[in-house]
């Protein structure tokens, strides 16, 4: 596993466990709320990017009989990713309905 894959598994699990046991909770990370733009246009970015790099590569391995193609898994993890970062770019405008929703 190289240190993407040990990242990605230590921000989904042990991340929020070593927080939880430090004592920062939603409450601390309510710290991040200014960040949300930047972060989110990071992410944008990054997605962007991994789709620009997913693409250049298939098309590139279409001429190249030879060349590895990219992992079956590359576009579920795109799309899922993308899904993700639009929720986070409209989440501003959706989260007040939601809670006069459930409230």
């Amino acid at each position: 596993m190289g240190f993407g894959g040990v990242s990605v598994a230590a921000a989904c699990c042990v991340l929020p466990l070593a927080l939880a046991s430090v004592g920062v909770g939603a409450s601390g990370l309510a710290a991040f709320g200014p960040l949300h733009s930047p972060l989110s246009a990071i992410a944008l970015l990054v997605v962007a990017a991994g789709w620009f790099f997913y693409a250049k590569k298939r098309r590139a391995c279409t001429t190249d009989a030879e060349c590895p193609r990219p992992s079956p898994a590359t576009l579920p993890l795109l799309v899922v990713a993308s899904a993700l970062v639009a929720l986070s770019a409209i989440w501003p405008f959706i989260e007040a309905p939601l809670m006069g929703l459930f409230s």
